[in-house]
């Protein structure tokens, strides 16, 4: 037995259900392979509908299974495939040796997955923790068909200690103060001025003017303090704008990830799906490859078996005129010896009736001689033949009644006492033509002859065997 998986076996079986898993078109979302008994031929032990629940009851503890199904991301809503290779803690040590080379191998079967669950246990299989993994592995966390804008929040201005200055009233503080104190004292000196000549140069200074210093102190600080306030107020409002445009572009720059990574996500999904075509029209192609194989096969398979129909017919018909030409030579070899036999039977009767008529001729002359001879002495024995021939003649039905009693009788009178009776020396040979005739051989002894009718008699063999009625010519007392 080989140490590799054999997909062979079972080949069809496991491509179709493969196929069925992968089709949107079809119900069945998931399959499972496992071994034929004692040995390392895959097999499809099961497919179905239902999903994970279902397939979660299809693991055995001592078996070593590989499960492959169909599930929906939850994230992205698109198919997803999970390859679970099974290896269950009942499996024998010896043969859990080989569940890494056999995982390598069915792994490659099943050509791609988005996820590969490694499980002993009912734990490692549960639906949950499934759909789990395959969340994970999404990535993002967003559905492209169903996804709707986030709204932002708005932008608030960015908190600050700072705090409008109030612009004083210095004209009315002024009044204020001159209305509740009088005008302000001239500022004390311990200089005396140098009185020259001409005198009108003195009028250049006011005394009034010195009175107004206290005034321009204030409108002094006041332009200060304007001017801080604004200065203040420029650099918040630098800072703010710094900070708006800094938010700004932390926005678009999160837009741009976001842009960006959303682009990944679909260039990925895209590449998924091209690469899901493309295993999809690799299928077809396979697919399309086995059918023409099995096509030509098939196609080859009949001329096969059109060729061994035509070889059968012909062996048949060789069969069959083989059999008709020896049939032909056994009734040819029939009537030839049924013509042979013929010609024999007719050549020994042909024989036989030449025989007869040369005995009858014989007999005859035989006859015609003693005549002859018993003429010379008719004369001298005429009136004691006439006596002779009358006393027969009153004794011949007497004799013929005599003749059928004394033949039962006559063959074990034959064979016990061979000398009792009449007895006669056969002269010429004789054949039987009738079954009550006895066939006679030249110098046989018949014994116990009797007379039955003019020119018959009836004897027995000498020896027993046979009796029976022959002409009295071929005798000699």
């Amino acid at each position: 037995m080989s140490l590799h998986v054999n997909f062979s076996t079972h080949g069809k079986d496991l491509a179709e259900a493969y196929q069925a898993v992968i089709s949107d078109s079809n119900p069945t979302n998931w399959l499972v392979f496992s071994y034929d008994k004692g040995t390392n031929d895959l097999r499809v032990q099961g497919t179905g509908e239902d999903g994970l629940e279902e397939l979660n009851d299809e693991f055995s503890d001592g078996k070593m299974q590989y499960a492959f199904a169909r599930v929906i991301d939850p994230n992205t809503e698109l198919p997803k495939y999970v390859f679970i290779a099974w290896c269950g803690t009942g499996v024998p040590e010896t043969r859990k040796g080989f569940f890494n080379s056999h995982l390598s191998e069915v792994s490659r079967f099943f050509k791609s997955f988005h996820v590969q669950i490694n499980a002993r246990d009912e734990a490692d299989v549960e639906p949950e923790l499934i759909m789990k993994r395959v969340a994970e592995s999404s990535g993002s966390k967003y559905s492209v068909h169903k996804e709707q804008a986030r709204p932002q929040p708005a932008v608030k201005p960015v908190n600050s200690v700072y705090k409008k200055t109030e612009i004083p009233d210095i004209a009315a503080m002024q009044r204020e103060s001159m209305r509740r104190e009088g005008a302000p004292a001239p500022v004390g000196t311990s200089y005396q001025p140098v009185q020259t000549a001409p005198k009108p140069l003195a009028g250049r200074w006011n005394p009034q003017a010195q009175q107004d210093s206290g005034a321009a102190a204030v409108r002094a600080e006041r332009e200060r303090a304007e001017r801080e306030a604004r200065e203040r107020e420029e650099k918040a409002s630098r800072e703010l704008a710094q900070r708006n445009r800094a938010a700004a572009e932390d926005a678009a720059r999160r837009e741009r990830e976001e842009n960006e990574r959303q682009q990944r996500q679909q260039q990925q999904e895209a590449e998924a799906r091209r690469r899901q075509d493309e295993l999809r029209r690799q299928q077809e192609e396979a697919e399309q490859k086995r059918r023409a194989e099995e096509e030509a096969e098939r196609r080859r398979q009949q001329e096969f078996e059109v060729l061994q129909q035509e070889a059968q017919k012909r062996a048949e018909e060789d069969r069959r005129r083989q059999q008709e030409q020896e049939t032909r030579q056994r009734e040819e070899q029939q009537r030839r010896r049924a013509e042979e036999e013929e010609r024999e039977r007719k050549a020994a009767e042909e024989a036989r009736r030449l025989e007869k008529e040369r005995l009858e001729a014989e007999a005859m002359a035989a006859a015609t001689a003693a005549a002859t001879a018993a003429a010379t002495t008719a004369a001298i024995h005429e009136k004691e033949q006439m006596e002779e021939e009358s006393a027969l003649h009153d004794q011949l039905d007497e004799t013929a009644d005599r003749a059928v009693h004394a033949a039962s009788s006559a063959a074990g009178t034959a064979v016990g006492q061979p000398n009792n009776g009449t007895s006669a020396v056969v002269l010429f040979s004789y054949v039987a033509s009738e079954e009550n005739e006895m066939t006679l051989d030249e110098g046989e002894v018949i014994v116990q002859i009797d007379q039955v009718d003019e020119g018959w008699w009836f004897g027995v063999s000498e020896d027993g065997k046979k009796q029976g009625l022959f002409p009295g010519r071929f005798k000699s007392i």
